[in-house]
């Protein structure tokens, strides 16, 4: 057994210190504990800006929607000025959506994720619209006055170039189909010779609609539809030159090279 000792610990903390002493005894040895420095003030948490040592800040009442606040000549323009997600608050109208649970009526529009992920199109409204149009006003030209009748406008510009947008209940706007580029011209238009024309028509086959004078050439392999647009532009120059090289031509030049 250990010989008996005395000994005196001390603890200092920011409020309060304590002091511990080892007692011996004839079998153990035990220490108890006792306050050094006790404040006689409020027991609790610490006061905070004068609320008390139990202050709790008062519970803020939700406000009203913004939906009840707009007056009925709201300016939509300033509410959607661009593409945004859908907020419920700033939506004055009934929207539900979602799958209507034990045959009830769709989810209301508060808290609703599936009117989030879809795109809207609430950013263009026809106020929005013309409102655009009025700001792009003074860049525009005016219309030419010798265009004055579709037939001028296929004389002077025979290429016509179709592509479709989609739009898609989802949560991405990108659909395959709108890279697909159809480019259509009156054949006659490009004033080719009686050979010319022949070969032309081999070259394109079914492209070729002999009722309307239309070729169509459909450009898809390329995943946008810039890339499209320029191979069909390539596919046509490419026929239109081919189309004026002769056999003859060909027979001489393989003929001349080593």
């Amino acid at each position: 057994m250990a010989a008996p000792s005395s000994k005196m610990f001390l603890s200092f903390g920011r409020i309060n210190g304590f002091a511990f002493k080892l007692k011996p005894t004839s079998s153990v040895t035990y220490a108890t504990a006792f306050s050094v420095n006790s404040s006689n003030g409020k027991k609790g948490f610490p006061e905070r800006s004068g609320k008390g040592s139990f202050g709790r800040r008062a519970k803020r009442e939700p406000g009203k929607p913004r939906t009840e606040k707009m007056p009925l000549d709201q300016d939509w323009t300033s509410v959607y000025p661009a593409a945004t997600p859908f907020r419920a608050n700033s939506v004055p109208l009934p929207v539900r959506m979602g799958y209507p649970v034990r045959g009830g009526v769709p989810p209301e529009k508060k808290g609703n994720l599936e009117l989030i992920k879809i795109p809207n199109f609430l950013h263009l409204t026809p106020a929005a619209i013309r409102k655009h149009c009025e700001a792009l006003k003074p860049f525009c030209t005016e219309w030419p006055s010798a265009l004055d009748s579709g037939d001028k406008c296929d004389e002077l510009f025979p290429v016509k170039i179709e592509s479709s947008d989609f739009v898609s209940a989802g949560p991405s706007v990108r659909n395959p189909a709108a890279r697909v580029v159809h480019l259509r011209l009156k054949l006659s238009s490009l004033k080719l010779d009686d050979h010319a024309w022949k070969k032309m028509l081999k070259l394109v086959g079914g492209r070729y609609c002999k009722d309307s004078d239309i070729l169509t050439i459909t450009a898809d392999s390329c995943p946008l539809r810039r890339q499209n647009y320029d191979y069909a532009m390539y596919l046509l120059t490419v026929l239109y030159h081919e189309s004026w090289v002769s056999l003859s031509l060909l027979y001489c030049v393989t003929r001349t090279a080593p």
